[in-house]
């Protein structure tokens, strides 16, 4: 499983990930697509294994209407600091990690 922390997101995020969770992980700001549309980062991501974690409902939509080979790893906890994003997902990842190995599509984490 791969897992491409979206642009909105901090980048330290995808490095609290791997040393946390020991998951391989790329922010897509470090790919040089940061400003990429939503539509070209899902469409480049739509590879078995890949997980896109973003705050963007615009990715849940993508699903819906394209369906997806990829998955969504989807943060609906409002804006909140990285300490507490980091708190919540302590709390919430290693159950989303095993949704999301168990073939669910689209994973919500709230606060």
């Amino acid at each position: 499983m791969n897992f491409l922390v979206d642009a909105q997101l901090p980048p330290i995020l995808a490095i609290w990930l791997v040393e946390f969770f020991n998951v391989n992980v790329t922010a897509i700001r470090d790919l040089g697509v940061g400003d990429a549309e939503d539509i070209d980062i899902f469409n480049s991501a739509r590879k078995p294994g890949r997980v896109i974690v973003s705050k963007d409902g615009n990715f849940v939509k993508l699903v819906t209407r394209l369906g997806t080979l990829s998955q969504i790893l989807w943060l609906t906890c409002g804006n909140v600091t990285n300490r507490n994003l980091g708190l919540i997902l302590s709390n919430t990842f290693a159950e989303a990690l095993r949704m999301l190995e168990v073939g669910e599509a689209i994973v919500e984490i709230g606060d």
